[in-house]
């Protein structure tokens, strides 16, 4: 494939903040740790007891997922074969201008001898014509990356009743609590280009292309975190969905 290195966005919207509201106070999350505690620990034939179990305060960490989208659009060319079927009668095919004789059960040439077009091949019932086609293709595509860089789901409501109002406010006041992805916007894009390109062929021509960012977010999830002990003094980290319990 002959293409661009590092396809930049032609485009690229400003990033929105969003953060997410935080649903369970501390107080419900220790409700749910007490259930579930005792699982961080043992195997599956014997865990401990509640109370050989101790647990620290969870703290709330705010842990930022991107979300981007665009479009790639190319113009390309590309080298394909159609095939025609003929009948076993068939001595010669024309096409426009272009006549192409048949290949007969002896391997030789009716009616033209060897005069074969180059770059078309024959066989007894099929006319093969080796083309290069000239194509455009609009795809369109999005990702959600988490704070690790990593492609992810993400299922939550981002409507207006389930965001913060003040989005930067929110941040500030948590900001030592605060899990970014550690890769840059340029990164990003890049990302989300390949994804785009993925289902192109290699053995391609390209034309023209453009890529466009239509929409970036930064979206702030609330997560619980908290420490636990048995009696060996061994550690576990205890991580619990702030929007809707459920144990990560």
């Amino acid at each position: 494939m002959t293409h661009k290195e590092n396809l930049k966005p032609n485009n690229i919207p400003t990033k929105q903040t969003i953060v997410l509201k935080t649903k369970l106070m501390p107080q419900d999350i220790m409700e749910v740790l007490e259930k579930k505690k005792t699982s961080l620990f043992g195997s599956t034939l014997r865990h401990p007891k509640p109370e050989e179990v101790k647990v620290e305060n969870p703290i709330l960490y705010l842990e930022q997922v991107i979300f981007v989208s665009g479009y790639y659009e190319i113009d390309f060319n590309r080298k394909t074969s159609y095939t025609i079927k003929v009948d076993s009668d068939v001595t010669e095919v024309s096409i426009g201008n272009e006549k192409f004789p048949i290949l007969d059960s002896l391997g030789v040439w009716k009616k033209f001898g060897k005069k074969m077009k180059h770059g078309v091949g024959i066989t007894k019932q099929d006319l093969v014509i080796n083309v290069t086609e000239n194509a455009v293709r609009n795809i369109a595509d999005f990702l959600y990356l988490d704070n690790n860089g990593l492609e992810t789901d993400f299922s939550y409501s981002t409507s207006s009743d389930a965001v913060e109002n003040y989005a930067q406010r929110t941040l500030d006041v948590n900001k030592e609590h605060i899990r970014r992805i550690e890769i840059t916007d340029d990164a990003i894009f890049s990302k989300l280009a390949q994804k785009l390109k993925d289902s192109l062929t290699l053995d391609i021509k390209i034309n023209h292309e453009e890529f466009v960012v239509t929409e970036f977010r930064e979206i702030f999830v609330p997560i619980y975190e908290a420490k636990c002990y048995d009696n060996k003094e061994k550690v576990a980290i205890a991580r619990i969905d702030a929007i809707t319990g459920k144990f990560l």
